[in-house]
């Protein structure tokens, strides 16, 4: 899920990242170009800047899983999971992990946004 880079960017980003990693453990064989794909669709109005569903997301895993999301990445990365999961985007039973990759102590600068 991108936070702030449009989506055939991120890609290519990721893709190169990912080949380069694959070549640094030493796995053999291509890795195809369709193994990345990067949504664009959560970003908002821009980097760091809140929207709803990124709200709706970290309420919902706070009161839910007691699992603190922060603003800027992982709440948007995670309003952009449960977006998918609604549209039907994943096939029943398909394994899904979610990488929190920290930032909880960011939602302080962004408590208005939390407020009912």
């Amino acid at each position: 899920m991108n936070v702030s880079r449009k989506k055939t960017q991120q890609e290519e980003l990721v893709f190169k990242l990912a080949r380069e990693t694959a070549a640094l453990a030493g796995i053999d064989g291509e890795l195809p170009r369709d193994a990345v794909l990067c949504f664009d669709d959560y970003v908002g109005p821009g980097y760091s800047l809140p929207t709803a569903g990124m709200v709706e997301a970290v309420k919902m895993l706070a009161r839910t899983e007691a699992v603190l999301l922060d603003p800027v990445y992982t709440g948007k990365a995670m309003a952009g999971l449960i977006d998918l999961v609604r549209k039907g985007f994943f096939k029943k039973g398909e394994n899904v992990v979610f990488l929190h990759t920290g930032g909880a102590p960011a939602l302080y600068a962004y408590l208005d946004s939390f407020w009912e």
